[in-house]
């Protein structure tokens, strides 16, 4: 008898739970002759101060994600497009710091905001560097740990990129206008550029850094993050540089990633072919070039 009022007494928590959530997501009225009121506030009045504040929680996630977002849409034209996407995606995780996973792309798919090309790139950009700022500790590769590799075993390499790296498309100015936020300064005016760049984010010591990578450096940034052999990537950029200067464009791609600290180790893949030394022998030479990066808020 005692397990039977067990049992049930588990439905009926269940169902009350359900009740519950289907009042704060929908004002299902169901779960309100389960509440007592009272001589200030009835039942639906004191059940409101819960579908109430849902969305307001989610609401302050966002802005605590999105600052750069709210400064480019204003107040109003923020918490407009928050409630909206709240609305159309009801969250379905335990830790709301994943809550805004999804909202550049709803901001591309929606036809309120859809042709402020600006809003979902502010978006992207900003949940890379949360994503970046989040990502697991781990040393970065230095040029020293590269020159005790032989220059028979280069060909062989695949190189292992950071937890930290992030990687996002932008059409529109718009890290100008978060380095500007961030300082509090004006922003500039947002424009979409000519052509789509591909930024780089990396972490140093709790701080994110951003900067603009060319197409070419792009196209080798991905292959290489792929963990082709690095034989086979000095193919493939001679193919995007030319012949003639892959060997000096991946010299300088190399240094510059690890200047970044993109790179957090590498590997020796497969048996050991005949290399030529002076490739090895360039790509650990030299000083390494001036690094193009930017600290958070100094992005161009």
């Amino acid at each position: 008898m005692m397990q039977q009022a067990s049992t049930h007494a588990a439905l009926d928590l269940a169902r009350l739970q359900r009740e519950f959530q289907d009042y704060m997501l929908h004002r299902n009225p169901a779960v309100l002759q389960h509440v007592v009121g009272t001589g200030h506030a009835d039942a639906a009045t004191r059940m409101d101060v819960y579908a109430d504040g849902y969305p307001l929680r989610l609401l302050e996630a966002l802005e605590t994600d999105y600052p750069g977002l709210k400064a480019i849409a204003g107040a109003e034209g923020f918490e407009s497009l928050g409630r909206a996407f709240i609305a159309a995606n009801p969250s379905t995780f335990r830790n709301l710091r994943w809550y805004g996973e999804r909202l550049a792309p709803f901001l591309e798919a929606s036809p309120a905001w859809a042709d402020r090309l600006e809003l979902a790139d502010m978006a992207r950009f900003e949940w890379a560097m949360a994503m970046s700022f989040d990502a697991l500790d781990a040393a970065c590769l230095s040029r020293e740990a590269l020159t005790g590799v032989s220059a028979q075993n280069w060909p062989r390499l695949s190189f292992i990129m950071h937890p930290a790296v992030q990687r996002v498309e932008l059409n529109t100015n718009v890290t100008r206008a978060w380095a500007a936020q961030s300082r509090g300064e004006e922003l500039p005016p947002l424009r979409r550029e000519a052509t789509a760049t591909t930024w780089l984010l990396t972490r140093r010591r709790l701080q994110v850094r951003f900067r603009a990578m060319t197409s070419e450096e792009a196209i080798a940034f991905s292959r290489l993050a792929a963990r082709v052999s690095f034989g086979q990537w000095c193919g493939e950029l001679g193919d995007v540089v030319g012949e003639d200067r892959a060997a000096e464009r991946a010299v300088e791609f190399l240094n510059q990633w690890l200047a970044d600290g993109a790179l957090a180790g590498f590997a020796l893949e497969g048996p050991s072919p005949p290399a030529p030394p002076s490739l090895a022998s360039q790509a650990t030479a030299g000083k390494p070039a001036e690094a193009r990066r930017a600290k958070a808020g100094e992005g161009s």
